[in-house]
Order: structure tokens, then sequence, then C-alpha cells
């Protein structure tokens, strides 16, 4: 009996054993099912985050794969016109006629009757000096110059019937001239009390007050002829010869931004000074609405020679490499480089000798980050303020 009950609690513990190892190996299994899951999530997971890598920028947008290496670049027409070679110098602007007015007698100023940027017209009464001495002494005179008239008579009765000397009669003459010569210069006198002005102009500048006692070496006006400027220019002698009398001029100011202005060379001084080895040229400049000031500092172009009907290019647009200069176009959805070959040019543009077709776009922004060939798209087309003037030029022959 002992013998049975031992071999039944073998027997139950060796089932209990099996049932345990089927357990854990099913345990084992799915957790083998499970970690292959995890592994196969986290390769999904890190294909899909490559894939979203590969289509989104550092900042996460979403780009194209086909648009990652094109750059946007603005551009603008090649344009035909016309473009001039100058000679450019800065001078000063001044007037043609210019005066600084002096009183011709002393007194107390009673009256000023124009003031600072008043037009006015040759002769316009500008001050008045005090006058009640001048016509006294103008009266007194003139009371002399009629008793010598009225003496003069009587004795020239006198000579025609001979009853007077030729001496006597000649004094007589004598004396009546000098009293008219007095009576005339006290009339001046009491006319140049009131100070006018000797041409016609602009009062630039005043510079007495009401009650000042002036004297004939005080100055009392600045008036100017504003519709005559002209702008004085000293150039090298090396480029004598490019500057004759009537040579077309542009004239501009940093004060007034983009506005140019018409001139010619008025004079032009034959002698070279030894010492800066300049001559002088005198510009004048056509300026009706009296945009610029005597006393500007202005830029003035002497206009060399003048190139019309060829293409022409921003300065905008060029890039700088040692001492050549290049420039790129678009072509298609790539860009093309070009060294520049240069004609004339000016502050704004250049000419291209290179040739282009006459559709050609030129890179006028982003052209720094470009090589040839590169994949390129056009985000805007600029039109320049020259440009438009260039076409509207044409437009009218």
């Amino acid at each position: 009996m002992k013998r049975f009950l031992s071999l039944m609690m073998i027997l139950a513990m060796m089932g209990f054993l099996a049932s345990c190892g089927s357990e854990d190996g099913r345990a084992e299994e799915k957790g083998n099912d499970d970690n292959k899951t995890e592994v196969e999530e986290s390769s999904n997971d890190g294909n899909t985050a490559t894939r979203k890598g590969r289509m989104r920028d550092d900042e996460g947008n979403p780009i194209s794969g086909d648009d990652s290496g094109v750059i946007p670049v603005e551009v603008t027409k090649v344009t035909r016109g016309a473009i001039s070679s100058y000679l450019l110098y800065s001078s000063t602007l001044e007037t043609e006629q210019i005066v600084d007015i002096y009183p011709r007698i002393g007194g107390l100023v009673v009256a000023i009757y124009k003031d600072e940027s008043d037009k006015i017209g040759k002769n316009a009464p500008l001050l008045q000096i005090e006058k009640d001495t001048y016509e006294l002494d103008e009266k007194n005179a003139k009371l002399e110059y009629d008793k010598q008239t009225a003496n003069f008579a009587r004795l020239e009765k006198l000579q025609a019937e001979e009853l007077l000397s030729e001496e006597e009669f000649q004094n007589a003459r004598l004396t009546l001239d000098q009293a008219r010569i007095a009576w005339e210069r006290a009339a001046l006198l009491l006319r140049q009390t009131t100070v006018r002005s000797p041409i016609s102009g602009v009062v630039g500048e005043r510079t007495v007050r009401l009650g000042d006692r002036v004297q004939t070496t005080t100055k009392l006006f600045s008036v100017a002829n504003l519709t005559e400027k002209i702008v004085p220019v000293y150039i090298p002698q090396s480029e004598f010869s490019k500057t004759f009398k009537g040579q077309a001029a542009l004239i501009s100011s940093d004060v007034i931004p983009g506005v140019k202005l018409n001139g010619y060379v008025k004079r032009k001084s034959p002698i070279i000074d030894p010492q800066s080895g300049t001559f002088k040229v005198t510009i004048a400049l056509k300026d009706p609405k009296n945009i610029l000031s005597p006393g500007m500092f202005v830029r003035a172009e002497l206009v060399v020679d003048t190139h019309e009907d060829t293409q022409l290019i921003p300065k905008s647009a060029l890039i700088y490499e040692n001492d050549r200069s290049y420039f790129y176009v678009a072509r298609g959805d790539s860009a093309a480089k070009f060294e520049l070959v240069k004609g004339f040019e000016d502050s704004e543009k250049v000419e291209v000798l290179n040739d282009l077709p006459s559709d050609t776009k030129v890179v006028v922004l982003g052209q720094n980050g470009l090589k040839e060939g590169t994949r390129v798209r056009v985000s805007s087309e600029k039109t320049y303020a020259w440009q438009g003037k260039v076409q509207a030029s044409l437009a009218r022959y």
C-alpha cells in the first residue's frame, strides 16, 4: 500500500513538471513573437522616418524631391537702347550773374523793401536810406542853379547889345555850368538813398537790419540770376582733346536723387594751369524749374561718345572675380555663365558686346550661388526705371 501511494505521488509530480514546462515554452514563444513585432515596428518606424526625412526640409516643411536642388532667381530682360561714355567730375553749382550790393552813400536804414528769396526785376528798390538831409541839399542846389540861370539870361542880353565884355560873359556861363553840375550831383545823391538791384533775379542774402547805420563798405544784399546757372569744372590736360564748346552734359546731385538735368559746355579755357595740370570748362545748366540751387555740390557728366541701339543689362547682374566680370542667364530650367565683353557703362547699366538672343533673361538676384548648369527657377521678372526710359526714347523714333 505504501509502495502504491509512493508511485502515485511520483506520477503526479511528473505531470505537474510537464505542465509547467509547456507553459514556459508558450510564454517564451509569445515573448519571442512580441520582440519580433517590436523589432518590425521599430524597423517600420525607422523606414517611415527615413522617408519623411527625404520629403521634408530642416524646418519640417514638405518639399518636392524634384525641386530640392533648384535655386530661385530674379531676372530681367536684355534691353536695347543708347548708352554714352562720360567724363565724370564734381563741382559746386554757381550762377553766371551774382551781385553783392553796397550803398553808394552812408546813412540810417529807414525801410527794407525786399527780403531773402524774393524775386526782383532790374532796378527794383531794395532798401531806403534816410534822405532828409539829401533832399535839403538838392533843393539848395536847385535854387542856386535857377539863380545862375536867371543871371546868365540877363548877361546874355547885355552881351548881345555889346554892353558886356566877352570875358565877363564866359565867366557867367562857367558859373551857370557849375551850378547845374552841383544841382545834378545833389539830385543824384538823393536818388541813391534808395538802393536798387542792378540785375533781375532772386535775393539770396540780406545782411542789414532796419535802423542800422551803413557806410559805402557795408554789404547789404546778394542777388543772383537763377536763370543762368553754371558748373565750373577743372579737367586734367590728358582729356583736353575730348572736350569742346557745345558738348552735351548731364548734371545731378545727391540732394535730389534720380534727377539728371541737361547742360552744355559754354566755355572752354585754352590755357592749362602749369601748377595743377588742369584747364577750366564752364558748363551751362538748363534748369527752368529751378530744381537745383547755387552752392549745391553736383556731379557733371560730359558726354564723350554715344552708342545707339545696343544691348544693355543692369550692373547689379554682374559678378566680379579677380579682374573679370561675369553674368548668368536663365535658359529653360538651368543657368548659363558668361564672361562679360564690356562696352560703355554708367552708374546703372553696362553695354554687353556678347552675342545674346534678343529674349535673353539675365539673373539679377540669386546669381552669387550659381554655377554653370545649376538648375534654377524664375521667381519674378524685374523692370528697372532706366529700362522704361530707354523704351520710351525708342518709341519716339
